[in-house]
């Protein structure tokens, strides 16, 4: 039986994308002062204008929603993937059959055949 894979890490990631590109897309249009003056701001905003901070951290947000977007996206394609039945794969090595002949048409197709041994050959047969 196949078990699902957790999705928690996976949420927790996918989660703290949302707040990141929600907080740098509210604080462009906003214009918070307190995210502008942070210490970690202020490496954007020592050598670029407020103005041009604000059009960067906008893009920069929309762009961390838009991949978020796309990872929930991808999440719920591969859950609901692994709910439907999947066929069963091929065995992983050749099978022997003893006593009959095997040949792969162009098709892919497996044909079997029986090994018709004569008596003169020395093979035992049943009569």
């Amino acid at each position: 039986m196949h078990h699902a894979p957790s999705l928690i890490p996976a949420l927790i990631v996918l989660s703290l994308f949302l707040i990141s590109g929600l907080l740098a897309l509210g604080a462009a249009l906003g214009n918070w002062g307190w995210f502008f003056n942070s210490k970690n701001c202020r490496l954007f905003t020592s050598r670029l204008t407020r103005g041009q901070a604000r059009w960067l951290y906008g893009i920069l947000g929309a762009l961390i929603l838009l991949m978020t977007a796309i990872i929930a996206r991808d999440m719920l394609s591969q859950t609901a993937s692994t709910r439907e039945p999947q066929p069963h794969a091929a065995p992983a090595s050749p099978t022997l059959y003893l006593g009959c002949n095997t040949s792969t048409n162009d098709s892919g197709n497996t044909t079997f055949s029986i090994v018709n041994a004569s008596a003169k050959s020395g093979a035992i047969s049943r009569s």
